[in-house]
């Protein structure tokens, strides 16, 4: 998907994979992106499309982000894709499995699985990979006991490491620093 910036400050253009004739106008400031394709004006909050992704890996690849203008005395929040899936636990902030895997679908995920590396009555051991369209491939490892898992899936730890596994790697593939919930060994 082609990008180019316009001659208008924080506009940018993405070409139509299916027209090739039509470009849609993304507008990126630093902190607010908007598209102007139906998708975009059509998908629920958080609001996204494909173009707007090829406008952050456009920006990404050639400016290495974009930062805000006034970069002082400002407090950095968690992105608002990533804050709407943060859970506070004992005061401090974890994120769900389930915000991990719908922002990785954003990012082009290709493929995400699980395996076990070995599995006994009082130790299951699996590894996880993720794979995008970009090419990035990501692999990690994580364990579960029946006396690390909520009590209310310890007949199933096996199944919590295969998830703990694939939280891992996401995390990995999305730069996220702050545990999943689904890691957490508490009751």
């Amino acid at each position: 998907m082609q990008v180019r910036h316009d001659t208008t400050p924080n506009l940018y253009e993405v070409e139509s994979e299916s027209d090739a004739d039509t470009w849609h106008q993304v507008f990126a400031n630093g902190t607010e992106i908007k598209c102007t394709c139906k998708a975009y004006q059509t998908s629920k909050k958080p609001k996204t499309c494909k173009h707007i992704g090829a406008v952050r890996k456009f920006l990404q690849d050639t400016e290495g982000g974009r930062e805000p203008e006034e970069a002082t005395d400002m407090i950095v929040a968690p992105p608002p894709t990533l804050a709407k899936w943060v859970k506070k636990i004992h005061g401090r902030d974890f994120v769900q499995y389930e915000g991990l895997l719908a922002m990785v679908h954003e990012h082009g995920l290709q493929e995400l699985a699980a395996e076990f590396i070995s599995v006994t009555p009082e130790l299951a051991l699996a590894a996880a990979h993720a794979f995008f369209a970009d090419g990035k491939r990501f692999w990690d490892a994580s364990d579960a006991t029946p006396n690390n898992v909520h009590s209310q899936v310890k007949a199933h730890f096996p199944r919590v490491a295969l998830t703990r596994a694939k939280a891992r790697v996401l995390r990995d593939a999305l730069n996220i620093g702050m545990v999943s919930v689904e890691e957490l060994n508490e009751d």
